[in-house]
């Protein structure tokens, strides 16, 4: 919805607000390679020979990038993987796709950019449009080509979103994964995106860097336009886009009472303990991705870390990452939580998460497919090298290891006793802490089978809620069925700390930091909670004015 003023210069959007706070910032407009139009430009013949030099440059740069993650690949994950990279290359390489980039360019006499979509384009349609399943998912390789060679012939070796500009509004119609993991707390102080409900990654990414969020605004892109200064407002979920001196004025005076408050409850998260108004005390922990992250949770008082998300250094490695340099980053990133509590989650990916590097098989139905600990036990060498990298820090860290997505006792058997494999050939006495995540139905309805082999449980409400409720996170068309703290979720919490017994259970994902939820989870029986680290001042002074009375059922 938009609102315009008089003069037709400042335009208010109004949307839903996913992240609380106040920004000011400029925008970004961020468009994916692929959807971006490059510009066309005709060329006359004595330039086809410089169009075709870029071209042949573009195309073997793509293939030497290919060549060294097939390489890696195969250390890493095995022949089957890699054959995957192999089979890019060849493609790349073959001679009749070689043939209509020279036919297209002398016949067309356009720029390389626009060779390169035109063809690639209409190779991807015919992959898709044959009957074979297997071919037709060929169509995903083409475009992973195509964005390779573009991103070439643009001289780009780095992701667009990694070095934004300070004070940057990041504007988008959604935001993945693979994107996310660039941003960072001094370059982007908002994000405004078409497509973001409470639990997608925009809206989880924006609450962890502690920046408003502002989704469900139709038409972003065409409204919105890079170097537009844009106040955002994350509570109401409204953007007011070139503000008039008025609005910039009552913006002032409202961040000014914003930050004072946020002063107050910081200092007191640092100096004071979190008990409930009954005398139960509450440990509140940090969910973190770096070592950025680290310093600002402990600086907000943190108890603890207690979700470290492996996935953003993988997803922004430009080749699969050794075992070494995955210790070297943990151990870098945990130094100012050294004496802590500190839970690291093995890598959890697949759906929606995937490294361009490892190029997982393509599957009909990914989010019911190989996530998380299925990954990990398909791949082997995958779950060992990370393994192998937390057993190194645990030599440092007082750390405990989260199995995602576990669904079945089997899933945390094999991990724990490759765990216990592993630690002899290091000569490591003190295993570290096993944990499982309880993120499915079916291990919600199986802690005293998991129990048995895990030293503590976290619950994921994110995924959990996603399986339990039949919704997608990221789908706009069922945000009404994606209720985080629907009384099914609730029951569901409270059955996992019931029969946890003496097994520690705690809750992260997003319903954790919703302040308005707070006193229905510690009626749960839930004792401790992990938190984006910007949320933890208001996470502790909620627990402080609330009961934590179990009163045998979640309502």
């Amino acid at each position: 919805m938009k609102t315009e003023s008089v003069k037709d210069k400042m335009i208010t959007l109004v949307g839903k607000g996913v992240s609380p706070g106040l920004a000011k910032g400029k925008a970004f407009v961020y468009i994916d390679v692929l959807q971006r139009d490059s510009e066309l430009y005709v060329i006359d013949r004595a330039q086809i020979g410089e169009e075709q030099a870029r071209i042949d440059a573009a195309i073997d740069a793509v293939r030497q990038s290919l060549t060294i993650d097939a390489q890696k690949i195969e250390r890493q994950l095995g022949q089957q993987s890699a054959d995957i990279f192999l089979a890019q290359e060849a493609m790349l390489l073959d001679a009749s796709v070689v043939d209509e980039l020279k036919r297209i360019l002398e016949a067309e006499l356009i720029n390389a950019e626009q060779v390169v979509r035109t063809v690639f384009r209409l190779l991807a349609r015919r992959f898709r449009d044959m009957s074979n399943e297997v071919l037709r998912e060929r169509g995903d390789d083409i475009d992973d080509l195509s964005r390779r060679l573009l991103l070439s012939l643009a001289g780009i070796h780095a992701h667009s979103l990694e070095k934004l500009p300070a004070n940057t509004v990041l504007v988008a119609r959604r935001l993945l994964p693979s994107d996310t993991v660039f941003l960072s707390r001094s370059s982007t102080v908002a994000v405004l995106a078409e497509f973001a409900g409470p639990a997608a990654h925009a809206a989880l990414l924006a609450r962890e860097l502690g920046v408003p969020c502002v989704g469900g605004i139709p038409e972003l892109l065409e409204t919105v336009h890079t170097g537009d200064v844009v106040l955002l407002n994350g509570a109401e979920g409204t953007a007011v886009i070139n503000p008039d001196s008025q609005a910039l004025e009552r913006y002032e005076r409202s961040l000014d009472e914003v930050q004072k408050r946020k002063e107050t409850m910081a200092q007191v998260s640092l100096t004071e303990r979190t008990v409930t108004l009954d005398g139960i005390e509450v440990s509140v922990m940090a969910n973190v991705r770096s070592r950025e992250d680290v310093e600002l949770a402990m600086e907000r008082g943190a108890d603890g870390i207690g979700l470290f998300r492996t996935e953003p250094f993988f997803l922004s490695a430009k080749h699969f990452p050794s075992d070494k340099e995955f210790a070297e980053f943990l151990i870098g990133s945990l130094h100012s939580a050294r004496e802590r509590h500190i839970d690291i989650r093995l890598l959890d990916i697949g759906a929606d998460k995937n490294p361009i590097y490892l190029h997982l098989p393509p599957e009909p139905d990914p989010f019911l497919g190989r996530r998380g600990v299925r990954v990990l036990r398909a791949y082997p060498d995958l779950l060992e090298a990370q393994l192998r990298a937390v057993l190194e820090v645990s030599r440092q860290f007082r750390i405990g290891v989260l199995i995602p997505m576990v669904t079945t006792e089997s899933d945390v058997v094999q991990v724990a006793e490759q765990l216990q494999k592993l630690a002899v050939e290091m000569g490591i006495r003190q295993l570290p802490r096993l944990g499982a995540m309880i993120e499915t139905p079916a291990a919600a309805l199986s802690i005293p089978s998991l129990k048995k082999h895990v030293d503590f449980l976290s619950i994921g409400s994110n995924d959990l809620t996603q399986y339990t409720m039949a919704a997608g996170r990221e789908n706009p068309l069922v945000t009404e069925y994606f209720i985080d703290d629907h009384p099914t979720i609730l029951r569901l919490i409270e059955l996992v700390v019931r029969e946890s017994g003496d097994t520690p259970v705690s809750l992260c994902g997003e319903l954790a930091g919703r302040i308005d939820v707070i006193p229905r989870l510690l009626r749960t029986g839930i004792k401790s909670l992990s938190v984006a680290a910007a949320l933890v001042p208001d996470v502790k002074n909620a627990i402080r004015n609330s009961r934590s009375y179990h009163v045998g059922a979640a309502s």
